[in-house]
């Protein structure tokens, strides 16, 4: 259930080490928990200390909340295994996310349940919020978000180079830290993501996605995140055509 000794011997200071403990332990959710295929799922902060160390945690939890595959066509299984089997698939590929720190199935009380901790991308903040607030009071550089939009190009580059697609890339679900000086990029929320073996497929997926909930990016903003995802100065005409296609995609709603 744990991934190191060290989690381990710390969830056990507070009784916790063990799935039924931490099932029951009371989180702070950050919204009520979202009820949908036939079960619940959500999502809170635990701050636990031990030894002079201070862990901050997200654990989300889930009853009864899986999606049917191929392996699992009738039960199903939980949303939250794929997204633990994709944190350590990211981890191994050396691409920031968040770490895990625990990942459990049981039933409890005849129910099918999961609980994934990962710790806090502490000093991080969603992109949406930095892009918005830049915005807003208008107090970075040209250079300084150049900077930026470079680094989230190029972190959302080596994601696809892993073969997946996120299927879910919104400005929230991009986290930042140190944005104006040496941004450094991670990404959450990856049950919904999967492997695909066209790199054209992936690029367009998700650059569309983000292209759309990017509400506060310019023209030329977005152009300059497009050459940077492509490591390129000039559009060529197959990425004129692949921008075509991301720009109609995102005017889907």
């Amino acid at each position: 259930m744990f991934q190191s000794k060290r989690y381990q011997n710390i969830f056990a200071q507070h009784q916790l080490d063990g799935f039924e403990p931490l099932w029951h332990q009371h989180i702070d959710w950050f919204e009520e928990p979202n009820h949908r295929r036939g079960g619940w799922s959500g999502v809170g902060q635990l701050h636990l200390t031990a030894d002079e160390t201070d862990l901050h945690l997200f654990v989300k939890k889930q009853q009864q909340h899986g999606r049917r595959t191929l392996l699992h066509p009738i039960k199903g299984e939980p949303t939250f295994r794929r997204e633990f089997k994709r944190l350590t698939f990211l981890a191994k590929n050396g691409v920031k996310a968040p770490k895990v720190v625990c990942y459990g199935e049981q039933a409890v009380d005849d129910a099918d349940c999961a609980i994934l901790a990962t710790e806090t991308l502490l000093d991080f903040k969603p992109l949406d919020a930095i892009t918005q607030a830049w915005h807003t009071t208008q107090s970075v550089s040209r250079q300084q978000k150049r900077r930026l939009l470079t680094s989230v190009a190029h972190a959302l580059r080596d994601f696809h180079q892993t073969g997946l697609t996120h299927r879910a890339m919104y400005e929230k679900h991009i986290f930042v830290k140190n944005a104006e000086q040496q941004p450094e990029v991670a990404f959450i929320d990856l049950e919904n993501s999967r492997f695909n073996t066209w790199s054209f497929y992936r690029a367009y997926f998700d650059l569309a996605a983000l292209n759309r909930h990017a509400l506060y990016w310019s023209r030329s903003d977005r152009l300059y995140f497009f050459l940077q995802y492509f490591k390129t100065k000039h559009l060529t005409l197959p990425l004129r055509l692949l921008c075509k296609r991301i720009l109609k995609r995102s005017a889907r709603r």
